[in-house]
C-alpha cells in the first residue's frame, strides 16, 4: 500500500528537514505553485507525467534530486 503524504513528509524530514517543513502542509496544486513562486523555482522546470485519466505526477528538480507530488 502506498504511503500517505504525511508519511512521505516524515521520511523526507530525515534528509531534507527544511524542505519537509516548507511543503508539509500542502493539500492543493495551488499551494505548490505559490511555494514555487515564493522560493524562486522556475515554472519551466516542472514536468508532469500522466498516470491515468485521474492521476498525475508533478516533478520538480531540487538541486540534484527530484521532488515528486502525486496528484489525483
Amino acid at each position: 500500500m502506498p504511503m500517505s503524504y504525511a508519511e512521505d513528509i516524515v521520511v523526507l524530514r530525515q534528509t531534507h528537514a527544511a524542505l519537509a517543513q516548507s511543503i508539509g502542509r500542502f493539500v492543493t496544486l495551488e499551494h505548490i505553485l505559490d511555494w514555487m513562486k515564493r522560493d524562486g523555482h522556475a515554472f519551466g522546470s516542472l514536468d508532469m507525467v500522466t498516470q491515468d485519466e485521474f492521476c498525475h505526477d508533478l516533478l520538480l528538480p531540487i538541486g540534484t534530486d527530484w521532488l515528486v507530488f502525486g496528484m489525483t
